[in-house]
């Protein structure tokens, strides 16, 4: 207990970062993170059992929302990036993108008409909103993030509580939903309205919670001479190109795409094929305080394994639990959700280690840039624009998976009868069908990308070797940078 108290008086007396600027990115990332859950958890299932639409509909819909933001990120990225005023762009944008980010995470859960066309265009609509208010917010809260110190341990202090309140901020909603949904006794009018009961809740809960970093983060801008703002556009992307940890992440991020169709398929899985929805809350708590407690072992495990260890091992657990999923099946409910809760254990600290290997990917493209350009340049928006830009096109990646899945499965949308929408019945082949949903995806999903983590050489005595470097590349800028404005 000693030990926790002792991280916490760091995190608390952080000499690098303000007290209130590392609450203000928790809270944040915590706010942000309740409404991504809702909608990416919750919303195939809504459209299908709901309002009716299609596998054909949602691939489509979902297409084209994607490849519009995938356009987007970069430019956001470049914006930040070429913003070299006290004042910035980064708090503008999350000031701007709350509130609509906040209304279309809640409408999304609103069945408007009886009339499926209608439905899928208001489908469209708010979820284009959706997704291009996420990226602006996403970008900037990252790259103010980066530049709120350029201290790795200090960054890898307060990651490890952010994604502490990340973790809460998915499990709340994502929990809520199932026992709220089986509280209605199988009424299925009632069923839709207690989705946007628990969206509407969150999403209020989550939009001041997005407001708070907008008005307690600074802007940390890298400040360069005239001449060099003009060069610093034309090799952005040719410093993407050189960033190995981040494409070594990139490319784990989309192949983890297959992992997310487990994910997606588990609401499926428990309403529908265990007929038992509440097990997805039991499980997910249980899953969630054994995530907690990976979490937190990150600042003593991360003496000993780097970030990325925690990572590849992370994968290879997860894997080997969902296939001792697929061997065991789904006869004893317990086996299930040991296997699935235990699934879980290393999520949280993953995700803080990748949070921190994306961070530590702009030093060792500040490094590298002045290695081959000789000029150090870190480009924080762009490395964030970028991942982002990626785990769009993951998403999307996705999507095709998991509707097409159901869709191979012969899963049936509710139906139009006497101008009502009536839920339907699985046949009992679809419904083992979704089992392999969950468990094939949760194999392949895992091990391939720990696989691949395991080429990012960013770690140990190389990037030590390398961070020496770079303390050393800095130290000669600043001297430069005090003789120019001398």
């Amino acid at each position: 207990m000693g030990k926790f108290k002792e991280k916490f008086k760091e995190f608390k007396n952080n000499p690098d970062v303000a007290l209130k600027e590392q609450v203000g990115y928790v809270s944040g990332v915590f706010g942000n993170c309740m409404g991504q859950d809702s909608v990416s958890t919750y919303t195939d299932q809504f459209m299908y059992d709901y309002m009716g639409l299609k596998s054909s509909h949602i691939i489509t819909m979902k297409s084209v929302t994607t490849g519009v933001n995938i356009l987007i990120a970069p430019i956001v990225g470049a914006l930040l990036d070429n913003n070299h005023s006290s004042k910035g762009n980064a708090r503008r944008f999350m000031m701007a993108s709350a509130i609509p980010f906040t209304l279309s995470s809640i409408l999304l859960f609103v069945v408007p008409t009886a009339s499926v066309t209608f439905n899928l265009i208001w489908s469209f609509l708010l979820f284009l909103l959706f997704n291009i208010s996420d990226t602006f917010f996403d970008v900037a809260l990252s790259t103010l993030s980066v530049r709120m110190t350029p201290n790795a341990k200090s960054r890898k202090n307060f990651y490890t509580v952010a994604q502490l309140a990340s973790t809460l901020g998915s499990m709340l909603p994502g929990g809520m939903v199932p026992i709220i949904i089986e509280l209605q006794g199988n009424d299925y009018a009632k069923e839709k309205w207690a989705f946007f009961t628990v969206a509407l809740l969150f999403g209020v809960l989550g939009m001041f919670s997005m407001l708070v970093p907008c008005f307690t983060l600074k802007e940390r801008n890298m400040v360069l001479p005239p001449k060099e703002m003009k060069k610093k556009i034309k090799i952005d992307y040719k410093l993407i190109l050189l960033n190995r940890p981040l494409l070594l992440l990139c490319l784990s991020q989309v192949i983890e795409s297959i992992r997310q169709v487990c994910y997606n398929s588990l609401p499926f899985f428990y309403k529908q094929t265990l007929n038992k929805y509440s097990m997805k809350t039991y499980v997910e708590m249980a899953s969630s305080a054994l995530s907690y407690g990976g979490l937190l072992s990150v600042p003593f495990v991360g003496k000993k394994r780097s970030s990325r260890d925690i990572v590849v091992w992370g994968y290879l657990h997860t894997g080997i639990c969902y296939l001792l999923l697929l061997m065991f099946g789904y006869k004893s409910l317990w086996i299930v959700g040991i296997l699935i809760a235990l699934g879980g254990l290393p999520n949280a600290a993953m995700s803080a280690a990748r949070r921190i290997l994306l961070a530590d990917s702009t030093d060792y493209m500040e490094w590298k840039s002045y290695k081959k350009y000789g000029r150090a340049q870190r480009n924080e928006g762009m490395v964030f624009a970028f991942s982002t830009m990626v785990s769009r096109i993951a998403a999307l990646w996705k999507e095709l998976l998991v509707n097409g899945g159901l869709a191979l499965i012969g899963y049936q949308s509710a139906q139009m009868i006497n101008g009502e929408m009536v839920e339907a019945i699985q046949t009992p082949e679809t419904l083992h069908g979704i089992f392999l949903l969950v468990a094939i995806p949760g194999i392949v999903g895992n091990l391939i990308p720990g696989i691949i983590m395991m080429f990012d050489n960013f770690t140990g005595k190389r990037k030590e070797k390398i961070m020496t470097e770079l303390e050393e590349i800095r130290a000669a800028t600043k001297e430069k940078a005090a003789e120019f404005e001398a």
